[in-house]
């Protein structure tokens, strides 16, 4: 597997925004995503789309990490937009299921043999094009979990594919999800963050370091969804 710096910092850049992608090596973040999902309203999809080559090759100008922020519901499209060479990954938000993970897989291994696509290295260092390509140096899929069908289906998603290497808890999206009105109170939730398996899995929360394994979420997602019901 390619080398991996510690990921301080994630910084988020609407697809669409024509005035921030091409700035996208100037922010000094560790890790550059390019959003195609809740950022992006539906009618600048395709504009987005067609920012997003330009801006991994931006962004990769100064050593960032590059991820793109998919839409299940379009996620055929957007990774057709996404899988070119300095891309380290996508992210899936919401994911629920297996069959979601499996169908980016196999989305993600086409472009990757039609374009001769693997996992970005490390500025200066052997990077995607001088290894043969395999799982190990395959595109990453980092998960996004933001409702409570994801939270409690955690362990069986995190083991569902070897590119599966990090993974993030949507908070707010998942406080919407547990009640009809969110009051907005989000430090109120840290009971949910997920637990990353203690196998490899890179947490991208840096204000949280109670990380205990993964296996935990399941209960732990339940047990909040109960706690939260009762204090409504």
């Amino acid at each position: 597997m390619v080398g991996q710096r510690v990921r301080r910092s994630w910084l988020l850049i609407p697809g669409h925004r024509a005035d921030l992608v091409p700035q996208a090596d100037t922010f000094d973040a560790d890790v550059i995503v390019f959003d195609l999902e809740d950022l992006v309203h539906d009618g600048r999809k395709p504009a987005a789309r067609e920012n997003v080559r330009s801006g991994i090759e931006r962004a990769r100008q100064r050593g960032a990490e590059v991820f793109v922020r998919c839409d299940l519901e379009l996620l055929y499209a957007d990774l057709q937009a996404s899988v070119w060479r300095g891309l380290q990954g996508i992210i899936l938000p919401k994911v629920t299921s297996v069959a979601q993970i499996r169908e980016a897989e196999e989305i993600l291994t086409h472009f990757e043999s039609e374009r001769g696509v693997m996992q970005a290295g490390l500025l200066h260092e052997v990077n995607e094009f001088d290894e043969p390509r395999s799982v190990d140096n395959s595109l990453e899929i980092h998960l996004s979990l933001e409702n409570a069908a994801g939270n409690e289906a955690a362990l069986e998603l995190l083991e569902s594919s070897r590119r599966i290497r990090s993974v993030s808890l949507g908070r707010a999206d998942l406080v919407m999800d547990l009640r009809g009105e969110p009051s907005g109170e989000l430090h109120l939730m840290p009971f949910l963050m997920q637990r990353a398996l203690n196998r490899g899995f890179t947490p991208s929360r840096s204000d949280d370091s109670d990380w205990a394994a993964a296996g935990q979420a399941r209960d732990d997602a339940k047990r909040a969804a109960a706690e939260w019901a009762t204090s409504v």
